[in-house]
């Protein structure tokens, strides 16, 4: 059926008969299917409404007869429709017909009506039409000619003009007229105001300046003939307010001109008359101007100052000015200042003339006038011009008294403009001149001086324009102002902030402060909270000057004393003057401190050559200072040297109370600067005293100084000398004997200076635990016999902190100091030079500086270091860093590897918080390593939280190197021969030949931090029943109460040896052993054997680091570090009175363990006298059976087998692939084991696999319904697991062995390999114990991925969790592969044989694949359709899947490799 929108234009009527039902007419009658439709349907619904509304009124029969009604006529209505909807499958053909028989009608129609309207326009409309006749003669003149020549001539005599005369002619007579114009003017009576004059073109012109200009001509050459006058401008101007316009209406203009005219025909003096004329109207008009301007300068600026006297037009102006200072003046001295500017009444030929009352001398007149006559006419100028001369004369006059009164004034009157200079003090700077004026517009005196207050210039305003009889007392004032503003501006950029008055208590009138004057300023040092400077100034009238005294001030706050008569508010704070001390300013400037140039000096030739100009200077000369003149260079260093000492004084006083010698202030080179010395330092506390008087003894010198401006830092230099460690680095401040070392200390400004020494105490006391420990280290470095100098190079050493670089290259450093603050020794790791990885040491730090903290041995320290450094570089290799899908909880973040420092020689190594390797330094290029699930006091109990690592022990093994072997056979050597007891005499012996230990056994070693030690009295120890109980046990002094091991309680008859050696239960084959038929270990051999000095056994030290300088091999320079690990040497006599003995070790300087012969831990079983005999050789080691607690046992590896262990490498015999993936063999030995354990849960869990029996230890055995499958360690590398598939005899012919290949290869290089996912090996667990159709298919796709099919378009890889990439079915890193009553798992296609540019990755797919067993049909899982990235993606693949499942019957085998093989050979994904 065709879509219905070809139905809805279709029309529901025919056309009509006269051809007009085209498309047009039949849109307009047709309805869409759908509104018909509408309308059917409520016609309907309308008409069950009314039914449901009448039929309740009728019978029952005319009910039914009613409904059988309405569905017959609804029924045949609804069958029209469906009959109409039916025929509207042909309704586009026949539309399309009647649309085009409809134009073809109208085409037709359209040629019916042109002919008729043809034959209309020929019968009708052309029978009266005509045409006029041509012109042709015109057409013929136009084409022929080019002109219409036959126009009238009476059209050419109105509109062309006659042509104009020549310029020759023109020229000629302008000539001429000129001549005649020259002619008349020289023979006429000129008047001489018209001497300005031109003729050109015929014209005359003459120009009166600033009045007017007129033109004449005359009309011809006959003498009689009058002037003719031309023009008129008229050039007065008003500038201020003419905005650029006329002063003269055009129309006045007229006027005039037809008025001169008129004189011109009448006159004999015809240009006389002009002149007269023009000239009275133009001054007229310069008087109007000016008083339009005196109006408009009263109205908006001068105001009441300037009045308009008396004016008449035409004649004269008068104004009043300075009419406000007759205010102040008596009225007898009143007097009236008139300006008046008229025309000369004698000759007005003259311009305007200007009168002052009262009258101005002759030059003053000029100077005043000269604005009237400028080219510009302006009331104002010649006001300000006059009121200028006035004003200078009104200064000169009082010049004239201050130069009479007071002669030690400089006064200067300048020239330029009327002001009156004063210079107040001598030197006197440009700002501090008193300047006097006259306002211009009052006439008063204005006395003007920057940086005063109002009222002092107000004061001597008053008395300037009244009287001038205490003008006197006014400059004294000044004089004063001006020598405290200095003071104000002098320290307005010092460090302190100025006041005339303080908050005071009230003080006796013998006070010193009550003897200073009232002239005087208070500083107040805005960094010393109670110092003041005080300030007081002297006149000096004889030369002008201020002379100047300065007092220091020290003041305390305190509250005002209660008093019921007093009046103020006592909750203010005051202040009691303490002590008021001069200062000599002399003694401040020209002090040590200090070094001013003289004047004589800085002036230099320039005051020489004014002697030889000047035979005596003037005094009246104004002397300007050279440096700032309000800048007083005295104050500055007054108050610069009280800032700078205030400081020092406080912290001698300090200093006093805290009994520390010193030499006071002093000042250092030519005033550089000033510091304090002391004399010694004190002796500290917990420092031995001859180290202590050694360090006083090196301190050359101490002294204090004090930097900064703002924030201020204290600072102390030590020099010492004697520095008892050289330093290698080149720095030149640490070669040679003598050393600088600079403390510093921040102060804030007014704070006690308690905190700065009590700093300087702490850092000495820094200094001096630092020396203890460089004194010892110097000791021990210059020892030849025992020195450790080679393990080490100092690189810095500043007596606060020691820098210190060690290991192969040199290329780790450490820093050592003291902090006071918790009293300990802190380190600070670093590296340089070459290094590419941070300092290892890092992972110990805490345990380092605990170490160091408790027996404050810096050799010992530098030995530690060493010694780990190489361990701690192969630790610091194992990957860290958390990783997500490791463990069965997906997205919990676990860390592959966990470092625990126990101590700085002792690690714990956690993998997967479920494994744990204990590690211990042994030094001498060996390590020992055991498994840490197992106690370190009872090898039968475990860790909690860990778990036991089976066949740790034999991988270890693999990795024991020739360093090692040596004493791996001499162990199995002593085991063959088991020591017998022997006497006391053999053991004081050996007492005798004893080295010296450690100073760890000294001191007693650190806690474990561990698991606690076993209680000596619980029957864990071996040697309970056979020792006596009674005997007092000796213990070394340490931080716990029992020692780490059991020890037995030794009669007093027998002598303890400090080697208890434990033979191998199964060499020690006598009836008096209860293990003398099982080969077996007893577990208290393994038991940790107390150390000599445990028991009580104290051997003389020659030296503290003794015990790590023995060149012993295999020995533990530290046995004894809180740590006891199970002495491999120590032996027990089963049945026995253990009567100790010395071990055959003893005779070949080595102690070997039974049970491990690669462990070797004794304090002192090898002396230097025994290193130099020869070792004995022994048979091969044996191979150790694998037992649980094998792994408790140390095994001891050098360092270089421990890199190998914990370095980054591909796993052997494996090339590519993720079996590749870098990691060590411990990751790989671990991780392997973890998977075999998971192994175990994936087979308990899944009902499709079952656990199968076996003898063989370390095997995993499980079948499935066809397969027997068998997962054991591939024994050449103990790094991978391998699995094993058997065919059930019943299933044997099913499997092929390609098949079971594929299936083990995959289980080896993409399940059990790195990262080790435990649900990768859930997911294979669950393809294991599928139907067996459904595992062949599996395979098949495994051998894909395995074996790349290159034909293919795609690559496919078998996805055993679920990718990031994938749809959201469950969260990344579940299992992904789910098998119930159908299959769902994920696999990963990527595009192959496309060549993309480069750095371009491939394209890559993630598809649900689910299978449905019992239908055996294979699709991809609806769940991609929604919420998935690429919708169109997974579109395609479905439509694609479903089209191959529709187009390939079932044949009844598995479709799942069929169904991905089609997808990797032709899915096409959309662009």
């Amino acid at each position: 059926m065709p879509p219905i929108e070809s139905q809805t234009q279709m029309a529901l009527t025919p056309a009509t008969p006269g051809g007009l039902g085209g498309p047009t007419a039949g849109a307009a009658n047709t309805v869409s299917l759908s509104m018909l439709i509408e309308f059917l349907l409520q016609k309907t619904y309308h008409e069950i409404t009314v039914l449901a509304e009448l039929l309740p009124r009728k019978t029952d029969m005319e009910r039914k007869i009613e409904i059988v009604q309405f569905a017959s006529r609804t029924r045949q209505q609804f069958v029209r429709v469906l009959a109409l909807v039916k025929w509207a499958n042909s309704a586009a053909k026949v539309d399309k017909c009647g649309s085009i028989s409809s134009f073809l009608d109208q085409q037709a129609l359209l040629f019916v009506d042109t002919a008729d309207q043809l034959a209309k326009m020929a019968r009708e409309v052309l029978v009266n039409a005509r045409l006029p006749n041509f012109s042709i003669p015109q057409a013929v003149d136009v084409l022929t000619t080019g002109s219409y020549p036959r126009l009238p001539a009476c059209i050419k005599e109105k509109i062309i003009p006659p042509d104009p005369i020549t310029a020759t002619e023109k020229a000629t007579t302008l000539s001429r007229l000129n001549q005649i114009l020259q002619h008349r003017l020289v023979t006429i009576d000129l008047p001489p105001q018209l001497a300005n004059l031109s003729i050109k073109d015929g014209r005359v012109r003459f120009l009166v300046p600033h009045e007017f200009e007129a033109t004449l001509t005359l009309m011809g050459d006959d003498p009689t003939i009058p002037w003719r006058l031309l023009s008129i401008e008229i050039l007065v101007q008003d500038p201020e307010t003419g905005d650029g316009k006329a002063l003269v209406h055009s129309m006045q203009v007229n006027y005039i001109h037809q008025l001169i005219q008129s004189r011109l025909f009448d006159d004999d003096k015809q240009l006389l008359d002009l002149y007269n004329c023009l000239h009275s109207f133009c001054q007229s008009l310069q008087l109007e101007v000016l008083h339009s301007q005196a109006q408009r300068l009263i109205r908006e600026r001068w105001g009441e100052h300037v009045t308009i006297h008396k004016y008449s037009a035409g004649q004269c102006l008068t104004l009043d000015y300075w009419r406000a200072q007759n205010f102040h003046a008596d009225k007898f001295k009143r007097e009236t200042y008139m300006l008046t500017v008229c025309i000369d009444q004698h000759d007005s030929s003259k311009p305007l003339q200007v009168q002052h009352q009262p009258t101005l001398s002759t030059e003053e007149a000029q100077q005043a006038d000269q604005a009237i006559k400028c080219d510009q006419l302006s009331i104002e100028k010649l006001l300000v011009q006059t009121v200028k001369v006035r004003s200078k004369a009104k200064l000169q006059e009082l010049k004239s008294v201050l130069e009479t009164e007071m002669p030690e004034l400089t006064v200067i009157l300048e020239v330029s403009t009327p002001v009156l200079i004063v210079a107040v003090l001598q030197p006197c700077a440009q700002s501090e001149l008193l300047s006097i004026s006259v306002d211009l517009q009052t006439g008063t005196l204005q006395p003007s001086l920057p940086y005063c207050d109002g009222s002092l210039t107000e004061d001597l305003e008053q008395c300037l324009n009244t009287n001038l009889t205490n003008l006197d007392q006014h400059i004294t004032k000044i004089r004063y102002h001006l020598g405290l503003e200095r003071c104000y501006r002098t320290v307005s950029s010092l460090p302190c902030h100025c006041t005339k008055k303080l908050p005071l208590l009230p003080i006796s009138d013998d006070h010193p402060l009550k003897k200073i004057s009232q002239h005087k300023l208070f500083i107040h040092f805005t960094r010393h909270s109670n110092y003041y400077l005080v300030v007081e100034l002297l006149q000096n009238t004889r030369d002008s000057e201020i002379n100047y005294k300065y007092y220091l001030l020290y003041v305390r706050s305190t509250n005002y004393p209660l008093a019921a008569h007093v009046d103020i508010d006592t909750s203010d704070q005051f202040l009691q003057p303490i002590n008021l001390i001069p200062i000599n300013p002399h003694s401040v400037s020209h002090g040590p401190e200090t070094t001013l140039q003289d004047d004589d000096m800085y002036l230099g030739q320039k005051r020489k050559l004014q002697l030889k100009d000047q035979s005596e200077p003037s005094s009246k000369v104004v002397r300007y200072s050279h440096d700032i003149p309000y800048f007083m260079s005295e104050l500055g260093h007054v108050v610069a040297m009280c800032d700078g000492r205030i400081p020092f004084i406080g912290l001698c006083d300090e200093l006093s109370l805290f009994g520390i010698c010193h030499q006071g202030v002093q000042v250092e080179g030519e005033g550089l600067g000033l510091s304090v010395k002391l004399v010694s330092m004190p002796p500290c506390e917990g420092i031995p005293s001859d180290i202590s008087d050694a360090l006083i003894k090196s301190v050359l010198d101490c002294s204090i100084r004090l930097q900064g401006k703002t924030n201020r830092t204290w600072l102390v230099h030590f020099i010492f000398s004697e520095c008892p460690l050289p330093s290698s680095t080149s720095n030149h401040r640490e070669q040679g004997d003598i050393r600088h070392t600079y403390l510093q200390y921040d102060s804030q400004f007014g704070q006690n200076y308690t905190p700065v020494l009590q700093h300087l105490l702490h850092d000495w006391q820094a200094i001096a635990h630092l020396y203890t420990l460089v004194v010892d280290l110097a000791n021990h470095a210059q020892d030849m016999i025992h020195g450790i100098g080679s393990l080490f190079e100092v690189k810095s050493y500043n007596f606060r902190k020691l820098t210190l670089a060690y290991g192969k290259d040199r290329t780790s450093i450490v820093t050592i100091y003291w902090q006071p603050t918790d009293g300990k020794f802190h380190l600070n790791l670093g590296v340089v030079g070459p290094s590419s990885t941070a300092n290892c040491h890092s992972v110990v730090l805490p345990q380092l500086e605990q170490e160091l903290n408790q027996h404050k041995n810096l050799p010992y320290l530098v030995q530690i270091l060493n010694d780990t450094q190489s361990p701690l570089q192969a630790i610091c290799k194992l990957p860290m860093i958390p990783m997500l899908g490791s463990q069965t909880r997906p997205l919990a973040p676990w860390q592959t590897f966990t470092i625990m420092p126990q101590s700085s020689t002792h690690i714990r190594i956690a993998f997967r918080s479920i494994y744990c390797l204990d590690i211990q330094c042994k030094g001498k290029n060996m390590i020992a390593i055991r498994d840490g699930a197992y106690s370190l006091f009872d090898i039968s109990k475990v860790v909690e939280a860990f778990t036991p690592t089976p066949g740790l022990k034999s991988f270890l093994t693999m990795f024991v190197d020739e360093s090692v072997t040596q004493a791996r056979r001499r162990s199995i050597s002593e085991d063959d021969n088991p020591p017998s007891p022997i006497g006391m005499d053999t053991m004081d012996t050996f007492m005798t030949q004893t080295s010296t230990a450690s100073p760890m056994s000294r001191s007693g070693g650190f806690a474990h931090p561990m698991t606690p030690p076993s209680n000596p009295a619980t029957p864990a120890s071996p040697h309970g029943s056979v020792l006596s109980t009674g005997q007092q046990y000796g213990m070394s002094p340490g931080p716990s109460v029992y020692p780490l091991a059991s020890p037995p309680s030794i009669p007093s008859a027998i002598t303890p040896s400090p080697i208890l050696g434990t033979p191998s239960p199964g060499t020690l084959l006598t009836t008096s052993s209860p293990s003398s038929m099982v080969h077996e270990p007893s577990p208290g051999s393994f038991v940790p054997a107390p150390s000599p000095t445990s028991m009580g056994i104290h051997m003389s030290m020659s030296s503290p680091a003794s015990s790590f300088m023995q060149s012993m091999e295999g020995g533990s320079p530290y046995p004894n570090l809180g740590i006891t690990m199970p002495s491999p040497s120590a032996r027990t006599w089963a049945g026995s009175p253990s009567i100790p003995g010395p071990s055959p070790a003893t005779r070949h300087g080595m102690v070997h363990s039974p049970g491990n012969p690669a462990m070797m831990h004794s304090p002192g079983g090898a002396t230097t006298s025994t290193i130099q005999q020869p070792i004995m050789t022994s048979p091969p080691f044996r191979i150790l059976p694998q037992r649980s607690w094998a792994a408790s046992i140390p095994t001891l590896l050098s360092h270089e087998a421990l890199h190998n262990l914990f370095t980054p490498s591909p796993p052997p015999f494996v090339s590519g692939g993720p079996s590749a993936y870098m990691c060590c063999p411990m990751e790989r030995f671990l991780g392997s084991v973890f998977m075999k354990r998971h192994l175990h849960r994936v087979i308990q869990t899944d009902d499709s696999l079952q656990l199968m029996t076996t003898n063989e230890p370390g095997v995993i055995q499980f079948q499935t319904d066809s397969l027997q499958c068998r997962v054991n360690f591939n024994p050449n590398t103990l790094q991978t697991l391998h699995l094993k598939l058997t065919p059930k005899p019943e299933t044997k012919d099913n499997w092929t062995q390609e098949e079971l290949q594929i299936l083990e290869k995959f289980f080896e290089t993409k399940v059990v390999c790195p990262p080790f996912k435990a649900n990768a090996l859930t997911a294979f667990g669950r393809l294991l114990g599928a139907p067996r159709a459904i595992l062949k298919d599996c395979v098949q796709i495994m051998r894909l991925e395995l074996f790349q099919d290159m034909s293919l378009k795609w690559t496919v890889q078998w996805c055993l969790t679920i990718p990031p990439s994938a749809p959201p079915i469950a969260p990344p890193g579940t299992p992904a592969v789910v098998i119930k009553n159908k299959v769902l798992f994920f696999i990963q296609l990527t595009r192959i044989g496309v060549n993309l540019p480069v750095q371009t990755e491939p394209q890559t797919i993630v598809v649900p694949i689910i299978h449905d067993i019992q239908s055996n049909n294979t699709q991809q899982a609806d769940v991609t359709l929604r919420n998935t990235p690429t919708p169109q993606v997974a579109t395609a693949i479905s439509n694609m899947l479903r089209r191959w499942s529709e187009m390939n019957a079932h044949t009844g085998e598995c479709t799942i490799y069929a169904a991905v093989r089609e997808l990797m050979a032709n899915l096409v994904l959309p662009h």
